[in-house]
């Protein structure tokens, strides 16, 4: 009987605990999160063209070249997650102006890690290991 009392009294106290997590105030994963309420602290459209404009430029250095032997072909990280790490790994060939391209990943980087510090943005902090090595298929670089 005693065990029913205080079984009794702590589901009257767990039932009766309201929880102070707000949903709305918790930091939410890039996907789910809106492009454009500043005031939310959300990323502006500037910023996310800023973003996309930079990547592009770098993807289009990294493409620029004909995969033919894979020996001038390296791997960089691209992208910070809120964790750390890198988000993915792109090939770029060691012919084209390399410091450079290496410029823009470092700042297309640096401004990845201030944005997910300014919006307190979270990841997956699943660890992206970087290739082994390189191939060259149909005149494009691939991972393996």
């Amino acid at each position: 009987m005693k065990n029913l009392l205080y079984l009794a009294i702590i589901a009257t106290i767990s039932l009766s605990c309201k929880s102070t997590i707000n949903p709305d105030t918790l930091p939410k994963p890039l996907p789910q999160r809106p492009t454009e309420n500043p005031e939310n602290g959300n990323l502006t459209q500037q910023e996310a063209e800023e973003m996309q404009n930079l990547k592009s430029e770098i993807l289009a250095l990294s493409q620029s070249e004909n995969c033919s032997n894979a020996t001038d072909w390296k791997s960089v990280g691209l992208g910070v997650k809120a964790c750390g790490g890198p988000v993915e790994y792109i090939a770029y060939s060691n012919k084209i102006d390399e410091a450079k391209f290496l410029e823009k990943v470092n700042l297309y980087n640096q401004k990845s890690t201030e944005y997910n510090k300014k919006y307190n943005l979270v990841s997956d902090c699943m660890l992206v290991m970087q290739p082994e090595n390189i191939v060259c298929e149909n005149g494009k670089p691939v991972f393996k």
